[in-house]
């Protein structure tokens, strides 16, 4: 268990370097490039990231999760590894096929897109990099060092040429196909690196087993999918209500939002997720008792994070993107506190409910959250533009964790135990992490 605890802790600081590297180089380029394409330019890049984010969701699947779960709880077991990855790969080639299909009657019908089909197809092109993303790989088998190394290269680089070949506004398309080039090398180093390194035979997987294996995890894409409805979908329908310039002020809000979410959600959750799942293959109440001690230090680290987004939107706004950006400002204060609820809704959905193999409960409290949030998206953005836009995301995210902490508490789940709050107990759990 110490051995687990020490790769835990390696892996979240590994995890953190990769966030922190993906906004560093980003930090630096930004105050730059915002200047030049102005807020018309991050409106159209943005929008198309947000309407092509359905077309990576359909190719992950959702396997980022479930694969990891299944190695995670079989990281012994080579042979069953090698299936996992020759079903995923298959699967993922299959699930792009239909996205392709899909991507082209979508140009034809989807008028805001069509705004700009260049960024859009260039966009698209880059989730061949999902197809072959190995991240499950390395997550279930807990070995995400790699990501640290090869991320800070990819941004030294990319950072680089974005002073090189962004000179005017006209410019803006070199974000989407650097992105594009980005992804699909490293993912391609990636996956032959975990080839090498954990010996994967892949197999030939029949055209059956992949369908089934798509039907058998069917529950938590349409999880994802629906989580999408009232994260992603609220750049889209804003597009039908608001000019580009619009959608710019809110997606740039939500920039923020994702450094914080990305540098201590993103690693903490990747990294603890298959660490929680083994604990729960011991036991429930072994896995139970871990969340119970998690929990006070999320809860902190996310609610201090979230005070300095409402305290310090109008000077971050500012210097990151200059004034021509200031009608983003009150949208940060608004969203400001979506770490802090994401946070916990993250420990009650992804670390428990997937963990505890509740997918149908996980599905359904993210369905009804996400189909209130879309009639009442749709309503907002129309009447309120961009603001209502940022107030709907902060009802929707609220509405989603009350209904996981019920859904819980239903099944007499209780993850919170005050004594953990304390500063005290939180500096001993610390402590003794690799005990």
């Amino acid at each position: 268990m110490m051995l687990e605890k020490k790769k835990l802790v390696r892996n979240i600081a590994s995890l953190g370097i990769i966030q922190i590297v993906n906004y560093i180089f980003p930090l630096i380029t930004v105050p730059y490039v915002s200047r030049i394409i102005g807020p018309d330019g991050y409106g159209i890049i943005n929008y198309a990231m947000a309407f092509i984010g359905y077309f990576t969701l359909l190719i992950a699947y959702g396997f980022d999760l479930t694969a990891t779960r299944r190695i995670s709880q079989n990281s012994n077991n080579k042979e069953y590894i090698n299936e996992i990855v020759s079903e995923v790969f298959t699967s993922r080639i299959i699930l792009y096929a239909v996205s392709c299909i899909l991507f082209a009657i979508s140009l034809y019908f989807f008028t805001p897109i069509q705004k700009d089909l260049s960024v859009a197809v260039i966009l698209f092109i880059g989730c061949i990099s999902t197809v072959i993303s190995p991240q499950y790989i390395f997550q279930g088998l807990q070995e995400l060092e790699i990501f640290a190394k090869l991320n800070f290269v990819k941004g030294l680089i990319n950072t680089a040429l974005v002073f090189i070949l962004i000179k005017h506004s006209s410019d803006y398309y070199w974000i989407p196909l650097l992105s594009t080039i980005f992804l699909i090398s490293t993912n391609v180093f990636l996956f032959l690196y975990a080839i090498r390194k954990f010996q994967i035979k892949y197999r030939l997987v029949s055209f059956r087993k992949s369908f089934k294996l798509i039907f058998d995890e069917r529950m938590i894409f349409f999880s994802t999918i629906v989580i999408s409805l009232y994260t992603s979908t609220n750049t889209v329908v804003l597009g039908f209500f608001a000019d580009i310039k619009e959608v710019g002020y809110y997606t740039t809000s939500q920039n923020f939002l994702n450094i914080v979410n990305s540098m201590l959600m993103i690693p903490i959750s990747t990294a603890l997720y298959p660490f929680i799942g083994k604990a729960f293959s011991i036991s429930r109440d072994h896995g139970i008792t871990l969340i119970k001690k998690i929990v006070p230090i999320v809860f902190y680290l996310t609610f201090f994070a979230s005070v300095a987004l409402l305290l310090f939107a109008p000077f971050l706004v500012r210097l990151i993107y200059g004034h021509q950006f200031d009608n983003s400002i009150n949208v940060l204060k608004i969203i400001s506190f979506i770490p802090f609820i994401v946070g916990l809704s993250n420990i009650f959905g992804i670390q428990l409910m997937l963990n505890l193999g509740l997918d149908k409960m996980f599905f359904r409290t993210t369905f009804i959250a996400s189909i209130a949030g879309l009639i009442l998206n749709i309503f907002m953005s129309k009447y309120w533009g961009y603001i209502g836009t940022a107030w709907n995301c902060v009802i929707i995210e609220c509405l989603v964790t009350f209904l996981m902490y019920l859904a819980l508490k239903k099944e007499k789940i209780g993850i919170f135990k005050a004594d953990y709050f304390s500063p005290k107990q939180i500096f001993l759990t610390l402590k003794n992490r690799n005990e």
